[in-house]
């Protein structure tokens, strides 16, 4: 017997439930019920019946391009993203030091092309942040004290990252022994939880392995639970959306020193705010 294709194997299947649902047939009573016996079907090909697996969701893609030091363009965009982040806004002409001497690693994170939802994500960061909507150029010709090619890409960053050789930390950087630290991540709050953060650490973890870094351990600091998990903390300031110390344990990171009010958060109105900081690393080579 030839076996149906799925569109007749679905006409047949919605017709026997059709004559087997005991119908009230005409000239009877309802106490009189007729029970018709379904046709007898081959059983369709399990290459058109098998169900189809659910459509595996498509991983966020980012690239990364070196921030300039000496580009004012490079410069203003950053202090933006920090006021967006709200953290560290003034500390953008330390950094374009600590960039020209190599011992930060600035990147901007930038929607790839490959990422199937580029259009949209980047629709959503431009309707909250507007004036992010002129494209500032790849320009930078030297990253970590070594010369670089520059593209010339136009592009709009929706965050940064950073990747550092010193850390003024005990135990965060020695380049000598392959031990580097993250510092500064920033993703857009527009497009928060479509995985970009999670893109920006593997894209940076897979820059700091190769050459000329081949980093053995990664290393950071970020907001430790112990005051985020405290109410009167936040209430003069915005607490964060989510826990900084759980989504790093989640990308393999691992806590290895907690320094109480660590991380100095100076407000809108120069109010300092002390909160705990939590040091972590993670094996990458």
């Amino acid at each position: 017997m030839t076996v149906p294709r799925r569109n007749q194997a679905t006409k047949l299947l919605a017709k026997s439930r059709e004559s087997d649902s005991s119908d009230v047939l005409p000239g009877l009573s309802s106490s009189s019920r007729c029970s018709v016996q379904p046709q007898k079907m081959s059983a369709p090909s399990t290459e058109t019946a098998a169900a189809v697996p659910p459509k595996a969701l498509a991983r966020a893609k980012v690239d990364l391009i070196a921030w300039d030091p000496e580009s004012p363009a490079h410069a203003e965009r950053m202090v933006q993203h920090r006021i967006a982040c709200g953290w560290k806004q003034d500390y953008i002409e330390g950094w374009r030091v600590l960039q020209r001497e190599g011992k930060m690693g600035l990147h901007w994170v930038v929607l790839s092309e490959e990422d199937p939802e580029k259009e949209t994500k980047l629709a959503q960061h431009l309707e909250k942040y507007p004036g992010d909507a002129t494209p500032i150029l790849d320009t930078a010709t030297a990253l970590g004290c070594k010369p670089r090619s520059p593209s010339s890409r136009s592009f709009i960053p929706i965050g940064h990252i950073s990747l550092d050789s010193e850390s003024p930390n005990p135990g965060q950087a020695d380049a000598s022994q392959g031990l580097y630290c993250i510092t500064t991540l920033y993703i857009s709050r527009a497009i928060h939880g479509g995985g970009l953060g999670r893109a920006a650490l593997d894209a940076t973890e897979k820059m700091a392995v190769n050459e000329p870094l081949c980093a053995k351990i990664l290393s950071l600091d970020t907001l430790a639970n112990s005051s985020w998990n405290r109410p009167e903390t936040w209430k003069e300031i915005e607490r964060p959306e989510m826990s900084a110390e759980d989504w790093y344990a989640r990308c393999g990171y691992k806590a290895w020193k907690y320094i109480e009010g660590h991380i100095q958060h100076r407000d809108e109105n120069g109010k300092v705010h002390p909160l705990d900081g939590v040091f972590m690393k993670k094996t990458v080579a």
